[in-house]
């Protein structure tokens, strides 16, 4: 039977809560610079999906990242 070494379990919990700190804190700010160079009320109303699509996708590109460094 195959063990995981506890290192690495500990390690990648400690990826996730950093990898989504920094997904907010990026999504945050990019919604920011987005909002300061819409003019039109309409693209300012998509202001939650830009952010959600900016904080999934760079989750995301960390999750990838764990994965191919795991595996």
């Amino acid at each position: 039977m195959n063990y995981v070494n506890p290192w690495l379990s500990l390690m990648s919990f400690v990826y996730f809560i950093v990898a989504g700190f920094i997904s907010f804190v990026l999504s945050r700010k990019l919604v920011e610079i987005y909002l300061e160079k819409v003019e039109t009320k309409f693209l300012k109303s998509l202001e939650p999906i830009i952010g959600t699509v900016i904080f999934c996708g760079s989750f995301g590109l960390s999750l990838i990242i764990l994965y191919y460094i795991l595996t």
